[in-house]
C-alpha cells in the first residue's frame, strides 16, 4: 500500500499479532471492532465518523508499526527497502504522529480487516487470446 515515502507491504504475522494484543490489552477481534467502529461505506467510498469511533491513537499507530515489521519490505523511489523495527518506528513517528488521523485510521482498519476478513490481491490480466487489432475509422 502507498504509505509515507513509498509503497510498503503490511502483514500482521503471528509474532506481531501477539505483540499487538499484548500492547493494546485486548484480543485482535476487540481491537478490530474498536478500530472500525465509526467507519462506514457510503456510495462506494469509506468515510469515518469520528464522533462514533472508539479507537485509541495508539491502536492505530501500533497496528501500522507492527504490520510494517511483519511485511518487512517496501519500495521507495523505485528501490526496494527492508523494513526493520527501527525503520517502522521512524515511519510511524514521522508520518502518523504529526498528521491528521484520518489516513492512518483508514490504514489500520484495512490492515486489521485483511488479517481478520482476508485479502485477495487484484489479479493481473493474463496474455490476450489473440493479437491486438486497430479500430481506426
Amino acid at each position: 500500500l502507498e504509505f509515507a515515502d513509498g509503497t510498503y507491504l503490511f502483514d500482521l504475522k503471528l509474532p506481531q499479532l501477539a505483540e499487538l494484543q499484548e500492547k493494546r490489552g485486548v484480543g485482535v477481534f476487540a481491537l478490530y471492532g474498536r478500530v472500525v467502529k465509526g467507519r462506514y461505506i457510503l456510495g462506494g467510498e469509506t468515510i469515518g465518523a469520528p464522533a462514533e469511533g472508539e479507537a485509541f491513537a495508539e491502536d492505530i499507530f501500533e497496528t501500522i508499526r507492527l504490520a510494517l515489521i511483519g511485511g518487512g519490505k517496501g519500495e521507495v523511489d523505485g528501490k526496494e527497502v527492508d523494513v526493520s523495527a527501527l525503520r517502522a518506528k521512524s515511519l510511524v513517528e514521522r508520518f502518523c504522529h504529526t498528521a491528521p488521523l484520518r489516513e492512518p485510521w483508514a490504514l489500520a482498519a484495512a490492515i486489521l480487516g485483511a488479517r481478520i476478513e482476508g485479502y485477495a490481491p487484484p489479479k493481473k490480466e493474463g496474455p490476450a487470446d489473440g493479437p491486438a487489432t486497430s479500430t481506426s475509422e
